[in-house]
């Protein structure tokens, strides 16, 4: 899979000076090696990856090299200077394309879990509806008020202050019509079941441990999940490959401890299944980080 670049599309110019700076501490945030609750991307070679499963809403912020994301609908670059908006779980195609100057690709993800969008509803005093709710390619200045404030919460370490934050754009985002980040939404069975295995990727999931832990009999759990078009094996596979592509991106652990860590002893059988779900290898992603 490679993406052919977008039409008259070019790395926006950065013009402010607060702009400019703040770009700058989030690079130098996002090169340190401490871990963190947000996602932490650096790679130094371009790569594809098919299908990618986006657990939670996210805000993806390259700061060195760009990236392209198609998902059914649409397909949008996404440069320095602007922000890539996920607004619920999706499954989108990504590319990711290393600076021509520095030779990497490094990037901050945040991911927008429930209990911030929640907040966020709250506080909007109107029926939540119309606007849109794909994804998108949003400037980045305009929510750099708040970015300043998460990052200076992230670096003092005050997790509450940063959520606060977060609110913070996600209501502008919502003011400016991404209102599909405040649409109410019931996690999808399969989508507990992914969170589940990816908790504890290393455990030998059976059937009934999973029915036991959902609280489902085993024809109801294979209904409910027949009817979201997946298998249980498949859910589990795919946790288990999820968990260790974020190992992969947020790292620099090598590939055969990436795979042992998601419950596969053979490297040559994690290679093999991770090449048939992302259309690439381990290695090309792996090592050094990159989402």
């Amino acid at each position: 899979m490679t993406f052919m670049p977008l039409p008259n599309r070019s790395v926006p110019a950065v013009e402010s000076t607060a702009q400019t700076k703040l770009l700058a501490r989030l690079l130098e945030f996002a090169q340190r090696a401490e871990s963190s609750p947000c996602i932490r991307v650096r790679a130094r070679s371009a790569h594809c990856l098919s299908v990618v499963d986006l657990d939670t809403a996210l805000l993806a912020l390259p700061l060195q090299g760009h990236k392209y994301v198609r998902d059914a609908q649409r397909r949008i670059h996404i440069a320095p200077g602007e922000i890539f908006l996920a607004p619920h779980p999706t499954a989108v195609d990504i590319e990711n394309i290393p600076d021509e100057t520095s030779g990497y690709y490094i990037a901050i993800g945040i991911p927008v879990e429930e209990h911030v969008l929640s907040a966020a509803r709250q506080l909007v005093r109107e029926p939540i509806g119309g606007g849109t709710e794909g994804i998108a390619c949003v400037p980045l200045d305009r929510h750099a008020e708040d970015l300043n404030d998460w990052l200076d919460a992230m670096e003092a370490g005050d997790l509450a202050r940063a959520c606060y934050s977060v609110v913070g754009v996600i209501l502008g985002l919502y003011s400016q019509g991404h209102r599909g980040l405040l649409y109410p939404r019931v996690p999808s069975l399969s989508s507990r079941v992914r969170a589940m295995v990816a908790a504890d990727p290393i455990r030998e999931w059976s059937s009934a441990q999973v029915e036991a832990a959902i609280g489902m009999s085993g024809a109801t759990l294979r209904r409910h999940l027949a009817a979201e078009r997946v298998s249980l094996r498949k859910l589990i596979e795919d946790a288990r490959l999820s968990h260790g592509l974020s190992l992969l991106l947020t790292t620099r652990l090598p590939v055969k401890s990436v795979a042992q860590r998601v419950g596969y002893a053979s490297v040559s059988t994690f290679g093999k299944r991770f090449r048939e779900r992302y259309g690439v290898e381990p290695s090309r992603v792996g090592g050094v980080g990159g989402i």
